[in-house]
Protein backbone atom coordinates (compact mmCIF):
# COMPACT_ATOMS: atom_id res chain seq x y z
CA UNK A 1 0.00 0.00 0.00
CA UNK A 2 1.45 3.46 -0.52
CA UNK A 3 2.03 5.74 1.82
CA UNK A 4 3.52 8.45 0.73
CA UNK A 5 5.37 10.02 -2.45
CA UNK A 6 7.21 12.99 -2.08
CA UNK A 7 9.87 14.52 -5.39
CA UNK A 8 12.49 16.82 -5.48
CA UNK A 9 14.22 18.94 -8.18
CA UNK A 10 18.57 19.78 -7.01
CA UNK A 11 20.28 22.98 -9.58
CA UNK A 12 23.24 21.08 -10.27
CA UNK A 13 25.36 24.66 -10.35
CA UNK A 14 23.82 25.93 -7.33
CA UNK A 15 24.10 22.78 -5.06
CA UNK A 16 28.09 22.87 -6.48
CA UNK A 17 28.32 26.70 -5.14
CA UNK A 18 27.22 25.51 -1.93
CA UNK A 19 29.23 22.57 -1.83
CA UNK A 20 32.48 24.09 -3.26
CA UNK A 21 35.22 22.74 -1.18
CA UNK A 22 33.94 18.63 -1.35
CA UNK A 23 33.34 19.10 -5.14
CA UNK A 24 36.44 19.92 -5.62
CA UNK A 25 38.34 16.86 -4.04
CA UNK A 26 39.54 18.50 -0.76
CA UNK A 27 39.99 16.24 2.47
CA UNK A 28 37.22 18.77 4.73
CA UNK A 29 33.90 18.64 3.24
CA UNK A 30 32.28 22.08 3.81
CA UNK A 31 29.98 22.08 6.78
CA UNK A 32 26.64 21.91 4.77
CA UNK A 33 28.10 18.94 3.25
CA UNK A 34 29.44 17.64 6.77
CA UNK A 35 26.14 17.89 8.58
CA UNK A 36 23.78 16.65 5.36
CA UNK A 37 25.73 13.49 4.15
CA UNK A 38 26.29 10.42 6.76
CA UNK A 39 29.85 9.10 5.68
CA UNK A 40 28.88 6.16 3.53
CA UNK A 41 27.50 8.63 1.71
CA UNK A 42 30.66 10.38 0.93
CA UNK A 43 32.55 7.06 0.55
CA UNK A 44 30.28 6.54 -2.21
CA UNK A 45 30.65 10.11 -3.58
CA UNK A 46 34.07 10.09 -3.42
CA UNK A 47 34.56 7.05 -5.80
CA UNK A 48 32.82 8.97 -8.46
CA UNK A 49 33.73 10.75 -11.34
CA UNK A 50 31.64 13.65 -10.45
CA UNK A 51 31.13 13.98 -6.54
CA UNK A 52 28.99 16.92 -6.33
CA UNK A 53 26.54 15.39 -8.91
CA UNK A 54 26.35 12.20 -6.91
CA UNK A 55 25.39 13.74 -3.67
CA UNK A 56 23.23 16.83 -5.44
CA UNK A 57 21.27 13.07 -5.88
CA UNK A 58 21.01 11.94 -2.74
CA UNK A 59 20.03 15.80 -1.40
CA UNK A 60 17.30 15.30 -3.82
CA UNK A 61 16.67 11.70 -2.59
CA UNK A 62 16.65 12.92 1.22
CA UNK A 63 14.27 15.70 0.43
CA UNK A 64 12.07 13.25 -1.36
CA UNK A 65 11.58 10.68 1.33
CA UNK A 66 10.71 13.66 3.84
CA UNK A 67 8.14 14.79 1.38
CA UNK A 68 6.74 11.28 1.13
CA UNK A 69 6.89 10.82 5.12
CA UNK A 70 7.07 13.71 7.07
CA UNK A 71 3.54 14.33 6.58
CA UNK A 72 2.69 10.58 8.16
CA UNK A 73 4.82 11.31 11.45
CA UNK A 74 3.91 13.91 13.96
CA UNK A 75 7.68 15.06 14.81
CA UNK A 76 10.87 13.31 14.52
CA UNK A 77 11.97 13.69 11.17
CA UNK A 78 15.18 14.94 10.76
CA UNK A 79 16.30 14.81 6.37
CA UNK A 80 19.87 14.93 7.26
CA UNK A 81 19.20 11.37 8.92
CA UNK A 82 17.74 10.14 5.48
CA UNK A 83 20.81 7.36 4.09
CA UNK A 84 20.94 7.26 0.79
CA UNK A 85 23.18 4.75 -0.62
CA UNK A 86 24.15 2.48 -4.15
CA UNK A 87 22.69 -1.30 -3.39
CA UNK A 88 24.73 -3.98 -5.04
CA UNK A 89 22.89 -3.49 -8.08
CA UNK A 90 23.87 0.49 -8.34
CA UNK A 91 20.64 1.33 -7.83
CA UNK A 92 20.10 4.09 -5.19
CA UNK A 93 18.23 2.48 -2.05
CA UNK A 94 16.96 3.84 1.32
CA UNK A 95 18.09 2.83 4.67
CA UNK A 96 15.13 2.16 6.26
CA UNK A 97 17.80 1.07 9.87
CA UNK A 98 19.27 3.61 11.49
CA UNK A 99 18.39 7.15 13.16
CA UNK A 100 15.10 6.99 11.51
CA UNK A 101 13.98 3.42 12.08
CA UNK A 102 11.41 4.33 14.62
CA UNK A 103 9.95 7.20 12.66
CA UNK A 104 9.59 4.69 9.48
CA UNK A 105 7.70 2.44 11.88
CA UNK A 106 5.53 4.73 12.95
CA UNK A 107 4.60 5.76 9.96
CA UNK A 108 3.78 2.56 9.08
CA UNK A 109 6.38 2.58 5.98
CA UNK A 110 8.63 -0.68 5.75
CA UNK A 111 9.77 0.50 2.83
CA UNK A 112 11.05 3.08 0.43
CA UNK A 113 11.74 3.14 -3.49
CA UNK A 114 13.59 5.51 -4.61
CA UNK A 115 14.63 7.17 -8.61
CA UNK A 116 17.30 9.48 -9.04
CA UNK A 117 17.97 11.37 -12.49
CA UNK A 118 19.94 14.30 -13.81
CA UNK A 119 19.45 16.42 -17.21
CA UNK A 120 20.26 19.50 -18.43
CA UNK A 121 21.61 20.77 -15.31
CA UNK A 122 18.94 19.79 -13.04
CA UNK A 123 19.26 16.51 -10.54
CA UNK A 124 15.43 14.85 -9.65
CA UNK A 125 14.51 12.45 -7.59
CA UNK A 126 11.41 10.70 -6.74
CA UNK A 127 10.65 8.35 -3.53
CA UNK A 128 7.93 6.31 -3.05
CA UNK A 129 6.95 5.35 0.65
CA UNK A 130 5.05 1.81 1.57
Amino acid sequence: MIKGVGIDLVDLEEFRRICEGFCAKTDEPCAFVARTFTAPELAQARERHDACQYLAGRFAAKEAVFKAVAPLTCDGFDLRRVETIDAPSGQPQVNMGGALAETYAAAGVGSILVSITNESGFVEAIALAQ
